[in-house]
């Protein structure tokens, strides 16, 4: 094997074991969630779904609400990614959000609504039974109902 060979597989592996640590870090959020309301304090919502699948850089989280009394309903789609930079969000509260990992089971959001900065941050339980969203004037509680696995795992 040439040495630029041997150089090129250790690149290739490198980047596939990088590839790897990155979904196991996405794990812990990965599922369908759904928001538990006994537990959830100060949020106006009848019911909210999250389903979370893997993608490049990090998952893209579907979030399906349904207002008090069926009055409302909507569906966002959040590319949640680790890069550092607001990505744009699409659906009923389009808005831009950057993502920052805190720990492989805490993430912090950054909201921007046309200049007005919010953040808050989504923890999973370390049995991976339980999201918990603090906001600054709400606290959601979710609960895993399916988990979901990158292909190939």
């Amino acid at each position: 094997m040439s040495w630029k060979s041997l150089v090129l597989l250790v690149a290739t592996l490198a980047f596939d074991a990088s590839l790897m640590a990155q979904d196991k870090q996405n794990e812990p959020f990965l599922g369908i969630w759904e928001l538990n309301l006994e537990k959830t304090t100060n949020y106006p919502q009848q019911s909210q779904t999250m389903i979370n699948v893997p993608a490049p850089g990090g998952f893209i989280s579907t979030r399906a609400t349904i207002g008090k009394e069926n009055k409302s309903s909507s569906t966002e789609i959040h590319p949640v990614v680790f890069d550092g930079k607001p990505h744009q969000t699409t659906g009923g509260d389009a808005r831009e959000i950057s993502y920052k990992r805190i720990d492989p089971y805490t993430i912090e959001r950054t909201h921007n609504r046309n200049g007005r900065i919010s953040v808050d941050t989504e923890q999973v339980s370390k049995d991976g039974k339980t999201m918990t969203v603090k906001q600054a004037n709400a606290v959601r509680i979710y609960d895993k109902k399916f988990n979901v696995t990158a292909v190939g795992r």
